[in-house]
């Protein structure tokens, strides 16, 4: 499997009016969650209110981008013909070390290989078109 995010690719990602800062993070390399501003829990990005207190006040947050994979599923039928070169593919589930569960694609590792409690760390897809995005690779190729 190769490491190289440039063979990452698909239909564009557009942001709507609740995942601008999101898109921006990303756009930055950097991951951005949600986090109530009162009990300070932390939340993935599409959370609207803190299930800890109930508060609505959120903010967004800079995560580390440290991950473990908790489960994954593999994409062996392209759900749009500009995946159809990349098929088979895993999407996982990944808990971020802030806490917060999110689903993104994992890149640079075998599918045979995998495994739940693998480190995982992000990184970023930077398209022509479109919004930039996150996905995650293992933790021991995040430097390279």
């Amino acid at each position: 499997m190769t490491n190289d995010l440039a063979e990452v690719s698909g239909p564009a990602v557009l942001r709507d009016a609740r995942s601008g800062e999101f898109f921006d993070a990303a756009a930055a390399d950097q991951l951005a969650i949600r986090r109530c501003t009162h009990c300070h829990h932390a939340f993935s990005p599409e959370a609207r209110t803190c299930t800890a207190c109930g508060s609505s006040d959120l903010s967004w947050d800079t995560a580390t981008g440290a991950a473990t994979l908790v489960s994954w599923a593999v994409v062996h039928h392209p759900p749009h013909p500009a995946f159809a070169e990349q098929v088979p593919f895993p999407i996982g589930l990944v808990e971020l070390k802030e806490g917060p569960w999110i689903n993104a694609r994992i890149v640079g590792y075998n599918l045979g290989e995998l495994r739940a409690g693998l480190p995982l760390h992000v990184a970023f897809v930077h398209p022509e078109v479109g919004d930039s995005y996150p996905v995650f690779r293992v933790e021991a190729l995040a430097d390279e």
